[in-house]
């Protein structure tokens, strides 16, 4: 008898490994059945909400793109083209001090603005940087969301302005 004991020991922890595996796989079968329609529930809920956020999405574009078309164009920028006599190069005060006459002008509405005083604001306009002294001539004015003015700079000295 003695040899036979750990032959059924075996047969016992077999047994008892399958009632337990039966046991386990009872259980996923009860939560399965508990569980499943809910599962499926949140399931077709999240396809749903997907669908609906797509939707939303193609709406709001619509809905952007519209008023795009619907309010004025506005000056989003201001570009400044200068070229000075004898084709040097320009200093970056000057573009500086050039932009700062015109950058009351972003974002106003295009079609408002006066077209004389665009044109003006800068047309024989001294501007004066340490101890120099430009004279702008405007070119030509580009008007649309990108203000573009094209300047011409010449050098200047006392004795010219008076």
């Amino acid at each position: 008898m003695y040899c036979l004991n750990p032959a059924l020991e075996v047969i016992n922890l077999k047994r008892h490994a399958a009632f337990f595996i039966l046991g386990l796989l009872a259980g996923v079968m009860i939560m399965h059945s508990f569980q499943g329609g809910e599962l499926e529930k949140l399931y077709w809920e999240k396809e749903n909400l997907k669908v609906e956020l797509y939707e939303k999405k193609a709406q709001l574009r619509k809905i952007e793109e519209q008023q795009e078309t619907l309010l004025p164009p506005t000056v989003r920028e201001i570009k400044l083209e200068i070229s000075l006599d004898g084709g040097t190069f320009v200093e970056p005060e000057l573009k500086r001090q050039v932009y700062d006459l015109v950058k009351g002008l972003l974002g106003q509405e295009v079609l408002a603005l006066p077209y004389p005083l665009v044109y003006n604001i800068l047309d024989n306009r001294i501007v004066e940087m340490d101890d120099k002294r430009f004279h702008l001539n405007v070119e030509a004015v580009i008007l649309g969301e990108t203000l573009v003015y094209y300047l011409q700079a010449n050098k200047s000295t006392d004795e010219e302005l008076t």
